[in-house]
This record gives structure tokens, C-alpha cells and sequence, in this order.
């Protein structure tokens, strides 16, 4: 997703480069070089916005337990990096508390030997559902495995 953000305006100027080289009269150099600035620093305008909005949401999407704990609907941009950087699989019931906090109240997914977190709406243009973070334990309040749910 974010290389096709980052593609997504290049693409576009190359398009509109195309429909102003075929519509500029090839006689008027001085004009040709301006129309050329102008759309070459439109370019680079529209580079440094998509760099600088990946690395902000890089920076947004890196897990900390005071985020999560924080930011409730915003869990969801900070459930990748958890998975990513923490091994939930094998963690004790406690060692998931103190990473996680207190599961959310409610009865989406309950089960009697799973924990369920509330991550916020469903990523995407469109969101509708809610996307849940659910954990299973075994008998001896391991998590054995691991979830991440619509409703």
C-alpha cells in the first residue's frame, strides 16, 4: 500500500507530462523549458510530500504499550508492529496482561479460554467493521495462537 501511494502521483505527472509535450508547440524552446521546470518541480514537490508522509506514518505505527493503552481506536495501526516485534505465541497470561493491559469487555469472539482487544475500525477506504486482536491460551495460560478479526 504505501509504495503504491508513494508511485500513485508519479504516475499522474507522467501523464500529465505527456499530455503537455504532445499539446506544446515544438518551435517555442523558452516556453518548453518553463512548461519542463515547472512540471520537473511539481515532481520533486510531490516526492518530498509522499516521503514525508510514509515517515509519518512509519513513526505512527510503532507499538508501545503506553499507545495502546492510550489509544484505544488507534490500535490498529499499532497491531503489525506488535506482532511484528513481540512474539505473542508462547507469552503467559500475565507477561500478554502487562504487554496488552485488561482485554476489552465485550462478547465479540469470547470464548472461554480467549482474551479479545479492540484494535478500531477496519483499515481501508470503506470502514464499516471493527478489526478485533484475539488470543487463545492452553491449559496452561500460554497463548498458543493468535487472531486479528472483523466484525
Amino acid at each position: 500500500m504505501s509504495i503504491a501511494a508513494l508511485l500513485l502521483p508519479f504516475i499522474l505527472l507522467l501523464f500529465f507530462q505527456r499530455i503537455s509535450w504532445k499539446y506544446t508547440n515544438k518551435h517555442n524552446k523558452r516556453k518548453l523549458k518553463i512548461r519542463f521546470i515547472v512540471i520537473s518541480s511539481l515532481g520533486f514537490a510531490l516526492l518530498v510530500f509522499c516521503v514525508v508522509l510514509l515517515g509519518v506514518n512509519e513513526s505512527e505505527s510503532r507499538f508501545t504499550t503506553e499507545r495502546w493503552l492510550n489509544d484505544d481506536k488507534g490500535r490498529v495501526y499499532l497491531v503489525d508492529d506488535l506482532i511484528n516485534e513481540h512474539e505473542l505465541i508462547g507469552m503467559t497470561k500475565d507477561e500478554v496482561f502487562t504487554l496488552l493491559g485488561s482485554p476489552t469487555e465485550t462478547e465479540y469472539f469470547k470464548e472461554e479460554d480467549n482474551v479479545v482487544y479492540y484494535l478500531g475500525d477496519e483499515r481501508g477506504i470503506i470502514r464499516i467493521d471493527s478489526e478485533w486482536l484475539v488470543i487463545w491460551f492452553d491449559g496452561s495460560d500460554k497463548a498458543m495462537k493468535y487472531e486479528l478479526r472483523t466484525d
